[in-house]
């Protein structure tokens, strides 16, 4: 457990719990590194072949999987994307912004500190301890924060046998969702570890009057297990289709792919708010393997919220005290003209 580290004589841990309940400083973040991918590597040319070394034009492919060394591949471990929610953080200043308009359009860039506890500390946690790619915070890392939640879910809860999908009630008529990035919430199961599982999310809306869709949904037999202790999930919803994302779970990954369900495509900028251009409402699919008997699910803490991405610029390691990390953030475009032009 996290606890039994050595915290070192400035107990951040602590301290960020007792401000967390003054101050909103305090924040809950979700660690995400992006995938290792293939680079589009030639060692051949038209009518010949090259001389020296091959030649890697930078190009990434679609694939992380490990690329063994030979003709026309450059090697490479097995590095997908990790997505992992519950690392707290201290901020200062909280929010930063400046913007400037350019001529391919309108740029806010933003920078903080976050003060994070020790490296071990944080090896100590839930996931990360077990994602065995993770062994320290490094430059580029993208730290996800709910900058503004916009809607807040009630909690819900399940009793039964088989599969189930949790469906929130239907919106209220003309509910924006043009300031929407992402989706978390965590849950968990009373049955046997494993029995039950997340088999993915959709979200639903009305685009000009006609009803679209976005699923994500795992990729192979099985989803993310459930165990009686809290599985946090966040997921991506400004995507295409077959976007990939994870969800980790005791240092496992499970893969979840994006999915257009509907001729209409689900373009959450156009759900600025009104009769034809609404958000309806969200799925939480959860699959049974086997279970005998009737079983308890419960989804709590369900966030529709906008997203501020920060990068880690640098990071400043006091040992067993805690880290100062350097961050930044550029964001491309603006609300405004999110619920103006669509």
């Amino acid at each position: 457990m996290a606890s039994a580290v050595n915290v070192g004589s400035i107990n951040l841990p602590k301290m960020m719990r007792h401000l967390s309940h003054r101050s909103s400083q305090v924040r809950d973040l979700t660690f995400v590194r992006d995938a290792i991918k293939q680079k589009d590597v030639k060692t051949t040319k038209s009518g010949g072949t090259l001389e020296g070394p091959a030649v890697s034009f930078g190009y990434e492919k679609t694939s992380s999987a490990a690329a063994t060394a030979g003709t026309d591949t450059a090697y490479h471990a097995d590095s997908p994307e990790i997505v992992i929610p519950g690392l707290t953080m201290l901020q200062s200043p909280i929010i930063s912004r400046r913007g400037r308009l350019e001529k391919t359009g309108h740029r806010i860039s933003g920078a903080c500190t976050f003060y994070a506890p020790s490296l071990d500390y944080i090896k100590a946690l839930d996931n990360f301890k077990d994602t065995k790619a993770f062994a320290e915070l490094e430059s580029y890392d993208k730290l996800y924060d709910m900058e503004r939640i916009i809607h807040n879910l009630a909690n819900m809860s399940w009793t039964g046998t088989g599969d189930h999908t949790f469906t929130t009630p239907t919106f209220a008529d003309s509910t924006t969702g043009y300031e929407i990035d992402r989706v978390r919430f965590r849950i968990r199961s009373s049955a046997p570890a494993g029995e039950h599982e997340i088999d993915g999310i959709n979200i639903s809306g009305n685009i000009g009057g006609s009803a679209a869709q976005l699923s994500w949904g795992s990729v192979g037999a099985r989803g993310s297990p459930l165990d009686s202790n809290w599985t946090v999930v966040d997921f991506p919803l400004r995507v295409e289709d077959d976007d990939i994302t994870s969800v980790y779970k005791d240092g496992v990954r499970i893969e979840y792919v994006a999915n257009q369900e509907n001729v209409t495509l689900f373009d959450l900028d156009k759900l600025y708010g009104d009769a034809t251009n609404e958000l309806t409402s969200v799925g939480i699919i959860v699959g049974e393997n086997n279970v005998s008997g009737s079983f308890t699910i419960e989804v709590e803490n369900i966030y529709l919220y906008k997203e501020a991405e920060w990068r880690i610029e640098s990071i400043k390691d006091y040992r067993d005290e805690y880290m100062q990390i350097a961050a930044v953030r550029v964001r491309g475009d603006r609300a405004s003209r999110r619920r103006a032009y669509g």
